[in-house]
């Protein structure tokens, strides 16, 4: 899909001296210099260098003349036949007719001359090819001989053209390769037998009779064409490089002296003439064809010379017609060729005389004419695609094909290459390309290479198949013959701009011209016409559809913009937001940036360079850049690691950057392309992206990034049926529906149950829901806090880049814990469609209802079993499908239990008679049930179920006969609680129930609680053990008072419990005990002296007037626990002395440990002395590791002996 656009061109008037038709010109590559060497007269010749080229006046300067004024034999040097710059020795070898060989340096040699004459050849020299690597050349002799000499031109070898002999490399036909044995399609075998007769086949009569050479692009070959006399038809012979034939092309009737050979070594081109038609044929290196194409001229046309690029991409075919010369481009892109551009030289004089590539710069064109005038053409690669960012624009592309424009709607058909859904044939061939605002952007204007302009219009864009653009008509563009124009842009209906160049001024200029179609036939004409000079030379007119920038660009980067208003002149002047890029980019767009309205966004200039960097504005976004397109939400760019990258415009300028180079979990903004793809177009408002292959071949891909950007669009406009089909088919998440804005979702349910009507739709998009929500876990929002967050998650643990499928929440939710509100969403949004649902017809969207009750968390199977129930009485059928389309959605177990829990045996029946139950497991049981009596039958049911509340519940309503069993049932499955409710209206076997409670606590070791139980029971004695297990004295106090306990008894049970409470610690209740309920204040104070209550314990003595214990128990006590006190204070002085001596010990042998690895490190090794291999930074990093790893084992030594010691 890619043309070549013509971004400069500059052309010299003539040298100044009279020019012949014998032109050679050669490039120095390094400083771009152009070297022009021509034929004056017979034996005269000129040497002319032009310098300067980038500027608006390049500088022509007259090097030296041939032969030089005090040669004795200057009528003996003949005209030339050859020139080449020789960029190590920094000279200009030129080769003369006669033979001689001059180098003219650019610095005077050790004897002050410039010009040395290094040799000659008596026969003469007919043509000279110096080798890529500029060590060798090749000469033709005048005596039709090849000679091969080495840089200093010494000779390596010299050989006879015609020979007999076909070459070393020669292919052999070993049988089965014989052309008998072949395919011959539709000629059938008779093909086969025919034999070509070579005898007839003849030279060309356009050939001129001389010599071609031509090497391959890594100088192992060259190629020689010539005229075997013996033969009487021209030849092709391919040597290698010690200039030995290695084989002989296969006879070709009428092949012509045109000869290049491609620098990728895969073909040499040539031109045959047929009584039809002129073709460019291909030869391999082995001699035979290798595929041809036919050029679109007429007969007389006359091929001169044949040129490929430095880069094999495009072959030049110069031409000469009987009005003049002409120059053609031409490209091979899946195995198609396309004529991509048309150089006229119909002037008098104008006629080619040389042609040739640049040596570096590949799309780089050098042409010297007849009449002495130079031009430097530069191209680019260009894609003619329809920008315009709106919903209606068809995608239109258009690839040229000389007079034929072949378009290709790709929002309407995809069509591969070399195919196209239209081909447009205009008058002469197309030169560039300009889509205009009207219907949508798709009509067009087309520049022909004879300035003339072709206006084509596609307004008609409902109809199928889609009919073929509308030709408007012609205008002439170009009113003097000096001035063309180079490209256009059609920025308004009425207005048409063009780049022009003016070789009298050697200058570019603008020219604004003002249109007017007419009413019924809508035929242009020009109204006025405006020119505009510009300062300087400008490489690219970029207009852009949607926001209507007109963009000039120098080949510095520096920018310009042309204003047009209604009533003022067009105005050219800087862009305020952004003056220049900070170098020439070949391909540019403008796009606005930023958040929030359109018109509040920043202007944006999108710049790609030919070394493949991307800027925006002054920033450099990327380096490794290939392509670029603008899409109404993202700039999408292919780089050189084979990915597809999605920055979004609706992000502050500022943050406008790759973020990371690598691939984020779910992150949208990147993708995997196939090596070598490059950006056709992104399709507006589209998920399409179509890419195209290195061979040609297209492939539309849906980039996540827009998939989600048109779903997003979708939903901001409540148009849920696009963006759920958009999700189904691209496989997005479905939650994304509800999840992009909750409340709008939830406000226009009837809308989405409306638009996405379909039941098996809506049962998809109600089979996806969970309890999560997909914009902060798999779509973030790009920009958006939660994208923020996943990028700096992603950047901080780039090993866990794996989808943690196995980590999520309950909820769904990866690792997150869900708030109230998402735990219950997809509940709120299945009661919310049901709804509706019910609303418009229950029986139609019944499977729908269905899902509503199952995907509810947890499902509710039982209202989904009732509305079955229900719709079995109303219509049998519809139930039966109903119940198959649930048993789908539940496990068919569930079912049959939820249906078995609501005691409807029709239902569990209908239920199980769908499910791949054996009926004689279910039947037997079914029947048993049927003979029980209601509520023991229920009973039986919710124990099966394993319901065992409910069970309990109908057990209690069977009678009383089974309140035996229900004390069992209690038992076995631990339903105290729910059996002291069931039974809290009978005192008897509520009393009943907490006895066995109070049992059961007791034996689980919960004796408080087995205390209360048993007292509510009125059983006070085992409460009183509970009480004295549980360590409760006040309630164990209190019921043996209720229990008449004497004073004896009182005071067991008081020093039982004190000795439990001094177990427990609780010292100051002991004493209590102790003094009030055993009587013993002795026992008392020793107790609170046991637990360092000293107060307390003079406080006992004093109360009980027991003063004779303070002499005997509480003096004695208060000092033992000083001492206690004392030793314990000494043992912990003498831990943290010790610990902290150790600590310093360990501090000081780090430090001396690390120095010593320091100094290890910058100790020089003799051996080392003479390895300079080793990297500066691998020695670095090596101490480096070291001394980490020293700093980890002292740490851990220090927390070892710290651990030890304490």
């Amino acid at each position: 899909m890619k043309n070549l656009t013509l971004l400069s061109q500059i052309h010299l008037a003539r040298f100044g001296r009279p020019v012949g038709k014998d032109i050679h010109h050669s490039v120095d590559p390094e400083s771009g210099h152009v070297y022009v060497a021509y034929s004056t007269g017979p034996a005269e010749g000129v040497l002319v260098k032009i310098s300067d080229l980038q500027s608006p006046f390049p500088e022509i300067t007259e090097l030296a003349t041939f032969p030089p004024e005090n040669d004795e034999h200057s009528e003996q040097w003949g005209h030339v036949v050859g020139i080449k710059f020789l960029v190590d020795i920094q000279a200009i070898c030129i080769v003369f007719s006669h033979g001689d060989v001059v180098l003219f340096h650019n610095e005077a040699t050790e004897t002050g001359d410039t010009m040395e004459i290094v040799g000659s050849v008596d026969s003469g020299i007919s043509c000279m090819a110096w080798s890529p690597d500029e060590e060798l050349v090749i000469m033709v002799t005048g005596e039709g001989s090849i000679l091969e000499m080495t840089k200093d031109f010494d000779v390596i070898a010299e050989n006879p053209i015609d020979v007999e002999e076909a070459g070393e490399d020669v292919s052999v036909n070993v049988g089965w390769g014989k052309k008998e044995t072949q395919f011959h399609g539709t000629e059938g075998k008779q093909a086969a037998q025919r034999k070509v007769d070579t005898s007839t086949h003849t030279s060309s009569p356009d050939d001129d009779n001389n010599h071609r050479l031509s090497w391959r692009g890594d100088g192992t070959y060259f190629c020689c064409s010539s005229k075997d006399a013996r033969l009487g038809r021209r030849v092709i012979r391919v040597y290698n490089r010690e200039a030995i034939l290695q084989t002989t092309s296969e006879s070709v009737d009428m092949l012509e002296h045109g000869l290049s050979w491609r620098p990728s070594g895969n073909l040499i081109a040539s031109s045959q003439r047929l009584p039809h038609r002129h073709d460019i044929v291909f030869f391999e290196r082995n001699g035979l064809r290798h595929g041809e194409f036919t050029l679109r001229e007429e007969t007389s046309t006359v091929v001169r010379e044949l040129a490929w690029n430095c880069d094999s991409t495009v072959l030049a075919v110069w031409l000469q017609r009987t009005s003049g010369s002409c120059i053609q481009l031409w490209t091979m892109n899946n195995y198609k060729w396309y004529m991509k551009q048309e150089l006229l030289y119909n002037g008098e004089g104008s006629s080619v005389a040389s042609l040739q590539w640049d040596v570096e710069a590949a799309l780089v064109l050098h042409v010297v004419t007849e009449s002495g005038s130079f031009q430097r053409n530069q191209y680019c690669w260009d894609n003619y695609i329809n920008e315009m960012l709106s919903s209606d624009n068809l995608g239109t592309v258009a690839v040229v094909d000389g007079a034929n424009l072949m378009v290709t709607p790709f929002r309407v058909m995809n069509v591969p290459p070399p195919m196209s859904a239209f081909t447009l044939t205009v008058p002469y061939a197309i030169q560039h390309i300009s889509f205009s605002t009207l219907h949508h952007g798709d009509d067009m204007a087309v520049l022909l290479a004879d300035q003339r302009v072709a206006f084509y219009e596609m307004a008609d864009k409902t109809t199928r198949p889609l009919p073929e653009p509308k030709l408007l008509g012609l205008i002439e563009l170009a009113e003097i013959p000096s001035v063309s124009v180079r490209q256009i842009a059609w920025t308004h209906p009425d207005t048409l701009i063009g780049l022009q160049y003016d070789s009298d001024i050697a200058t570019d200029s603008i020219v604004v011209v003002k249109l007017a179609f007419d009413e019924e036939t809508k035929a242009p004409k020009i109204v006025s016409r405006t020119d505009m000079p510009l300062e300087g030379l400008f490489q690219r007119l970029y207009f852009n559809q949607t926001h209507g920038d007109i963009m000039l660009q120098k080949a510095d980067g520096d920018l310009m913009t042309i204003t047009i208003s209604k009533d003022e002149e067009p105005q050219v002047g800087r862009w305020m937001e952004v003056d220049r890029l900070p170098e020439g980019c070949l391909w540019m767009g403008t796009t606005r940036i930023g958040t929030g309205p359109e018109e509040y966004r920043e202007k944006a200039v999108v710049g790609l360079a030919r070394n493949n960097r991307l800027y925006v504005n002054d920033r450099l976004i990327s380096s490794e850049t290939t392509s670029f397109c603008l899409h109404n939400h993202f700039l999408v760019f292919t780089t050189a690691t084979h990915s597809a990258r999605f920055l979004p415009l609706e992000i502050s300028l500022y943050d406008f950057k790759i973020v990371d180079n690598s691939m984020l979990p779910y992150d949208e903004s990147v993708r995997r392309v196939e090596r070598g793809s490059k950006i056709v177009l992104a399709l507006p408002y589209s998920v399409n992206l179509v890419l195209q292959m290195p061979r040609g071949n297209l492939e539309t891909i849906a980039p996540r990034a827009m998939v989600l950007s048109v779903t997003r669009d979708a939903l901001d406009k409540c148009d849920f049926r696009t963006a759920f089909v958009t999700c189904r088919k691209h496989r997005i998440d479905l939650n994304l529906l509800y999840d992009h804005n909750p409340k709008v979702f939830m406000e226009n349910v009837p809308e989405f149950v409306k638009q996405v009507k379909e039941v098996d739709y809506l049962n998809l998009f109600l089979s996806f829901l969970r309890n999560e929500d997909v914009t902060q876990t798999l779509y973030p929002v790009p920009g958006s806090e939660s994208s923020l967050k996943q990028q700096l998650t992603a950047a901080a643990a780039p090993q866990t880049y794996a989808r943690p499928n196995k980590n999520r929440s309950k909820g769904g939710s990866y690792g997150a814990q869900i708030s109230p509100e998402l735990a219950q969403k997809v509940n709120q949004i299945c009661d919310a469609v049901r709804v509706e649902l019910n609303t418009l017809d229950r029986n139609t969207y019944i499977n729908s209802v269905l899902t509503t009750y199952v995907r509810k968390s947890p499902p509710d199977l039982e209202s989904a079993l009732l509305l079955l129930a229900k719709l079995r009485d109303e219509d049998q059928a519809l139930a039966e499908d109903a119940l198959k389309f649930t048993i789908f959605l539940a496990d068919v177990d569930r079912l049959f239990d939820v249906a078995l829990g609501m005691y409807d045996f029709a239902l569990v029946l209908m239920v199980a008679q769908w499910s791949q139950k054996d009926p004689r497991e279910y039947l037997p049981f079914l029947n048993e049930l049927r003979t029980l009596e209601k509520y023991y039958q229920r009973y039986r049911i919710d124990d099966h179920l394993k319901k065992y509340k409910s069970a309990l519940q109908n057990l209690s309503q069977a009678g009383e006969k089974y309140f035996d069993d229900c004390v069992s049932y209690i038992r076995q499955h631990n339903l105290y609680k729910d059996a002291l409710k069931v039974f809290g209206s009978n005192p008897t076997k509520h009393k009943a129930i907490l006895q066995i409670y109070g049992d059961s606590l007791s034996v689980n070791g919960d004796y408080e609680q087995a205390g209360v139980a048993y007292t509510m029971a009125g059983d006070k004695e085992k409460a009183l053990e509970a009480y004295q297990e549980a360590g409760f004295w006040r309630e164990a106090v209190v019921l043996a008072h209720q229990l008449n306990y004497d004073a004896p008894a009182m005071a067991y049970l008081a020093r039982g419990l004190a000795e439990r409470m001094k177990i427990d610690k609780r010292f100051s209740e002991a004493g209590v005990l102790l003094a009030e309920y055993a009587k013993d204040s002795e026992e008392a104070v020793s107790a609170l002296l046991e637990g360092r209550l000293w107060s307390e314990a003079i406080r006992t003595t004093y109360l009980y007037n027991r003063l004779d214990l303070m002499a005997t128990h509480v003096t004695p006590g208060i000092a033992d626990g000083h001492h206690d006190l004392m030793d314990s204070i000494r043992d912990m002085q003498e831990q943290f002395d010790k610990q902290t001596k150790r600590l310093k010990e360990v501090r000081d042998l780090k430090i001396e440990k690390a120095l010593a690895e320091a100094a290890e490190d910058m100790t020089p090794d003799d051996a080392l002395d003479n390895v300079d291999m080793m990297s500066d930074t691998t020695s670095m990093a090596s101490g480096f590791s070291r001394y980490t790893a020293a700093n980890s084992v002292l740490s851990k030594s220090s927390h070892s002996s710290k651990s030890s010691s304490q």
